[in-house]
């Protein structure tokens, strides 16, 4: 879609109502380095848009960059946020903090790792030691231990 292939009336209009919507009308403006009448000529058909221009705002419509693969489809910027397909928005701020957020999580699963380790080696250990009580048991693991036996010294 972003090629030099000039819009028609209909995507002029959708384009420069979607920049307007976007980043709002002053800041449109700023952006694309144009006069408020020369963008109402871009949106009615009655002026050609310079090819940077509808780069750009194809661009913006789009969300996403030329040459950007299909890994890309579905993501788009919106104001100052990368959007998801799933529509989950993130800021610079919070992408740029990724990195520390997949750090913390394979320590917790090494720390979780050596827990699980300690859990079952003490669980061995109390199946040891509980299967030797048992042993002298009525066979219930829930029973106490017998009674010893008193011995008469007479």
């Amino acid at each position: 879609m972003l090629n030099h292939q000039p819009p028609s009336r209909e995507e002029a209009r959708d384009l420069c109502d979607y920049a307007v919507k976007v980043v709002g009308h002053e800041q449109a403006l700023a952006i694309l380095g144009v006069h408020r009448t020369t963008l109402l000529r871009w949106r009615k058909g009655e002026v050609r848009i310079p090819h940077a221009a509808l780069a750009l705002l194809r661009i913006w419509r789009e969300g996403r960059l030329p040459g950007m693969g299909d890994d890309w489809r579905g993501f788009s910027f919106f104001g100052d946020r990368l959007y998801t397909p799933a529509g989950i928005g993130y800021s610079a701020r919070e992408i740029e903090g990724w990195h520390w957020q997949q750090q913390h999580c394979e320590s917790t699963n090494r720390r979780n790792a050596q827990l699980e380790a300690l859990v079952r080696d003490l669980s061995d250990k109390l199946q040891a030691i509980g299967g030797a009580a048992n042993d002298r048991t009525t066979g219930r693991p829930d029973a106490p231990p017998p009674r010893p036996k008193r011995v008469s010294l007479g």
